[in-house]
């Protein structure tokens, strides 16, 4: 954690600023995001969709010191104060912009969302961590209730599998030109999967392009609908990046490089040996009212080619890991082995292969 992060940013964390009332017990799965300041209200949409432990981290970017300004930390106390859900279930971890990093308040900083989703999954209080992008996705089923009816699940979180959550949005309205406008009242979002589909047939609840890209086919929308137990990713693409379920520690850390990427958090998780397994029943719905942060073209291009450069590193320190353990041609490796002996990264293979 923390390889790329400037220390400016690094000493300005306090972990638990404020800590929920209750213990969890270590088998519980946390929900862990983060959220900015002007998202606030985003703590009662989580607790409302989620009765379990949450770890979130708040970033505070432009905290008012003017008279009478808005000040996030006394409305985060007057919100918890009167919401006993969020004291229950909530621990808040702050991270402060350092006045040297900050910019005007009117334009858009790029958050280094990957050091949030390390710092909330790293000050989680349970073994098991559910990884919620922060889009404006809310777990839409009770995913905790579906691993004690499955113990097996369990079994297998604890080996080091990761679980996925199919995530779906919900549709803009037709008639409205800028696309913006939801057909859905917040209430009205599905909570169950037989109502999920019935949604989607009917064109108010369209499918995320983070699990269900065309050019993404990690998953398959139609077997799924049908599908009543656990199926395996076999094809899986490094720009897949749902919300999903992993153990809290013995995990790869997300890549700190970039501004805002979760597939490269699974990308890595993939090619160490994680097989991934979807969800049968649980799925994550985006209401639409929490927008992602609008990139400039450089940060764009930037986070483009990282993450193309990224590809190959990836694979080459897999690769070099696996033969040194004398491990290239075990079931562990197979990941690594089908994903990086395509194209560019396959000269990079030769490298590393005894002759």
């Amino acid at each position: 954690m923390f390889t790329f992060s400037s220390p400016d940013i690094t000493d300005n964390i306090q972990p638990f600023f404020v800590r929920s009332e209750s213990t969890p017990n270590p088998d519980d799965i946390t929900l862990t995001t983060f959220i900015h300041q002007d998202e606030l209200s985003q703590l009662i949409r989580l607790v409302e969709h989620f009765s379990g432990p949450i770890s979130v981290v708040l970033h505070v970017d432009h905290p008012s010191d003017e008279p009478g300004g808005s000040n996030p930390i006394t409305r985060l106390h007057t919100m918890r104060n009167s919401n006993p859900k969020i004291r229950n279930q909530v621990d808040i971890h702050l991270m402060t912009t350092p006045q040297s990093h900050r910019r005007p308040s009117s334009t858009t900083v790029q958050q280094q969302t990957n050091v949030h989703r390390n710092l909330a999954r790293f000050f989680a209080r349970t073994d098991f961590v559910l990884l919620l992008d922060a889009d404006g996705s809310l777990p839409a089923t009770d995913v905790a209730k579906s691993f004690k009816e499955y113990p097996t699940w369990m079994d297998k979180l604890r080996t080091g599998n990761v679980f996925v959550l199919p995530g779906f949005d919900e549709a803009p309205s037709v008639e409205d030109a800028s696309g913006l406008a939801p057909v859905l009242n917040y209430s009205q979002l599905p909570k169950d999967k037989s109502t999920l589909l019935t949604m989607v047939h009917d064109g108010q609840v369209v499918l995320s392009e983070k699990t269900w890209k065309r050019t993404i086919r990690n998953v398959d929308f139609n077997t799924w609908a049908t599908r009543t137990m656990l199926s395996a990713i076999q094809n899986y693409d490094p720009y897949f990046g749902p919300s999903v379920i992993i153990r809290r520690d013995k995990m790869l850390w997300c890549p700190e490089r970039f501004g805002n990427n979760q597939a490269a958090c699974l990308f890595e998780l993939y090619l160490s040996g994680a097989d991934f397994w979807v969800l049968p029943k649980d799925f994550t719905i985006n209401g639409g009212e929490r927008k992602e942060a609008v990139l400039t073209e450089r940060e764009k291009t930037i986070n483009t080619r990282l993450y193309q450069k990224f590809h190959e590193e990836s694979c080459l320190k897999h690769a070099r890991a696996f033969y040194a353990a004398g491990e290239w041609d075990s079931d562990r490796a197979r990941h690594c082995r089908i994903s990086c002996q395509k194209g560019k990264k396959l000269d990079a293979l030769t490298l590393v292969k005894p002759a």
